[in-house]
C-alpha cells in the first residue's frame, strides 16, 4: 500500500497537495493514489521531489503518450519531451520560455487532441517567493452558470489558434504552418469523471464559431469574467521540488510575473497528450 497523504488545500476540494511520494519509484500503488487524487481535485502539487529528466519523463508517460511542444528551440537538449520554462540564458539567448503562460489558458488547446495534463517541476524558484501560478476550476465554474446560459452554450464551439508572439520571440513560418488551429466545444465532458466543464483558451481562443465578432467577444468576456471570480481560483505559491500536475480538461492556469532581472525561475514541463474534446 502507498504511504502518501493527500491534503486538500482549498475549501471547494479543488487543488490538493501530495506528501510522502517519490516519483522516481516504479510503485503501482503510489501511481494509483496520485492518479485518483488528480482526477478528484483537478490540480495537485507533489512535494519534495528530486528528479532527473529521465525520472520525470518515465513517471509522466504512465499517464499516456507525451506531447512534443512545437517550440523546438525551448526544449531540453536531448529530451524533446521536456519544455523548459526558464529565464536562464546561454550564449545571450533564453534557454526556454521566460514568459510562458502569462494569461489564462489551457495547454495546447490549439491541437486536435489537446493536452490531458501538464507536470511542471520547480528546480529553481525566485528567492522572494514571487512567480505564483493561478488555477481556475472550470468544472465548478460551469456548474455555477445559470440554466439559461448552460442551454445557450450547448453545442457551441470555439476556434483555438496558436499565432501570438511571445515577449522575446515569435513563431517561425514553418511552426505556424504546422498550427492550423482547431475548433472545440465550449463545454466539454471529462472522459474519465463524466463531469462537464467550460473549455476556454484565453488569447488562444479566437472566436466562437458561427457568431459575429461583437457577439463572440461579448459572450467570451462574460464567461471569462465569471470564471475569474475568486471562488473558482486557487493561487499556488511554489516551493523548490514541487511538481504541479494539472488536468487541462477541466482547468485553466495563469503564470504570474516575477522580477526576472534579479531572480531565476527554472522549471521542466512534461505534457501528456489527451483525446479529442467532446
Amino acid at each position: 500500500m502507498s504511504s502518501i497523504q493527500v491534503n486538500p488545500l482549498s475549501e471547494t476540494n479543488f487543488f490538493a497537495e501530495v506528501v510522502g511520494a517519490d516519483l522516481k519509484q516504479d510503485d503501482d500503488d503510489q501511481f494509483a493514489a496520485i492518479k485518483a487524487a488528480h482526477l478528484k481535485h483537478g490540480v495537485i502539487v507533489i512535494r519534495d521531489q528530486a528528479m532527473t529528466p529521465d525520472d520525470q519523463i518515465c513517471f509522466s508517460r504512465r499517464f499516456g503518450p507525451l506531447a512534443i511542444h512545437v517550440l523546438e528551440d525551448q526544449l531540453l537538449e536531448g529530451y524533446p519531451e521536456i519544455l523548459l520554462v526558464s529565464n536562464k540564458t546561454k550564449n545571450g539567448r533564453y534557454v526556454g520560455l521566460p514568459d510562458a503562460g502569462r494569461f489564462w489558458h489551457t495547454d495546447q488547446s490549439y491541437e486536435a487532441r489537446p493536452a490531458l495534463g501538464s507536470l511542471l517541476y520547480a528546480i529553481e524558484i525566485p528567492r522572494d517567493g514571487s512567480g505564483d501560478t493561478w488555477f481556475c476550476d472550470m468544472t465548478s465554474a460551469y456548474e455555477a452558470l445559470t440554466r439559461d446560459m448552460k442551454a445557450k452554450l450547448d453545442g457551441m464551439r470555439g476556434m483555438h489558434i496558436y499565432n501570438h508572439s511571445h515577449e522575446n520571440f515569435s513563431l517561425s513560418e514553418n511552426q505556424q504552418d504546422h498550427l492550423p488551429g482547431y475548433d472545440h466545444p465550449l463545454v466539454r465532458t471529462h472522459p474519465e469523471t463524466g463531469r462537464k466543464a467550460l473549455y476556454l483558451g484565453g488569447k488562444l481562443l479566437k472566436y466562437i464559431v458561427g457568431m459575429n465578432k461583437l457577439e463572440s467577444t461579448a459572450l467570451l468576456d462574460e464567461l471569462y469574467g465569471h470564471c475569474q471570480e475568486d471562488r473558482f481560483i486557487y493561487k499556488h505559491k511554489w516551493r523548490q521540488g514541487d511538481v504541479v500536475f494539472w488536468d487541462n480538461r477541466c482547468t485553466m492556469h495563469h503564470a504570474q510575473p516575477y522580477d526576472d532581472k534579479h531572480f531565476t525561475r527554472h522549471m521542466h514541463r512534461t505534457t501528456v497528450q489527451g483525446d479529442k474534446p467532446a
